[in-house]
């Protein structure tokens, strides 16, 4: 997680599971925290989500600041306001940390609602804290522009439909390399319609335009084809048809994310003894893995 000499990006994994948290023997392996992921150029930070993964970082980041007496800049995307996304948000360090600089980024369709609804979430009846306590220069704000510069790294986003409340995906580029974070929404509605139309057609390609060769593709995977029959609607992607999507866009890396409250370590081990030597031998090979806490990336 240092700066180090080199230029890689380096994508941390803080948080990867969907819907609630779920600790215990059963998910050792792979984790129980809900959305977290970082991803670190030089000395630019940037955050997807702040589910319950967030407070690890946080920990992380107080304790390298303190040793390098550095004030931290801190950029947070997030995907959309459910639960499992901002509750750790008030479990945050950084943000009580005064000299952290913490710019949170959400869709422009929340419009002011974003700031209301990270608020809300600490209000005195819910939450013993309220926001008004953090002492970092704290910026909430709508994504208004196609691009971000953070450093060196180039942000771009695009909304997301067939998600309830709708969500927010992230592509981060530098020197060539291209991360993507593309979690809640559900593909199935989109690529495997069962009439298709012009707007769904264009939805198709502009998602796998969104991906197209990507180094490292964090997306949605929450439910097996089975599973996906009892949930459809709930705008969570099957596995098999997002590694088909993958494929079809030549990425690189997939790291299937936001994993099922009851899909266990024994569960996610077999899917991908199931899965994986396919891709590996397939044309493009594709390295498939499902996303595990603690977990770092060098892009």
């Amino acid at each position: 997680m240092s700066s180090g000499q080199s230029a890689k990006m380096y994508v941390t994994f803080w948080g990867t599971r969907g819907s609630i948290s779920t600790p215990g023997r059963n998910t050792e392996k792979y984790g129980g925290n809900t959305p977290c992921v970082s991803v670190q150029h030089r000395d630019a930070h940037i955050i997807f989500d702040a589910g319950t993964g967030i407070r690890n970082l946080g920990i992380e980041l107080i304790e390298t600041a303190a040793a390098n007496s550095d004030p931290m800049s801190l950029h947070l995307f997030l995907s959309h306001t459910h639960w499992d996304h901002i509750q750790g948000l008030p479990f945050f360090q950084p943000a009580y940390y005064n000299g952290t600089k913490l710019i949170i980024y959400g869709s422009p369709k929340k419009e002011r609602f974003l700031e209301a609804v990270l608020r809300g979430q600490m209000d005195n009846e819910y939450f013993p804290v309220e926001m008004s306590a953090f002492a970092a220069d704290l910026s909430i704000r709508e994504v208004s522009e196609e691009t971000i510069r953070i450093g060196d790294l180039t942000v771009d986003w695009q909304e997301q439909n067939f998600h309830p409340g709708g969500s927010v995906r992230y592509r981060v580029t530098v020197d060539g390399k291209k991360v993507v974070y593309a979690t809640d929404v559900e593909l199935n509605s989109i690529f495997d319609a069962k009439v298709e139309n012009d707007e769904l057609l264009a939805m198709g390609e502009e998602y796998l335009e969104f991906i197209d060769t990507a180094d490292l593709l964090i997306a949605d995977g929450q439910y097996t084809d089975e599973e996906y029959q009892k949930y459809r609607g709930w705008g969570h992607t099957s596995i098999p048809l997002l590694l088909e999507i993958a494929q079809r866009a030549k990425v690189k890396q997939l790291a299937i994310f936001h994993h099922d409250p009851q899909h266990s370590d024994k569960n996610l081990d077999e899917f991908w003894r199931e899965q994986s030597p396919h891709f590996l031998s397939g044309d493009p090979q594709i390295n498939i893995f499902w996303s595990r806490e603690g977990v770092t990336l060098p892009i």
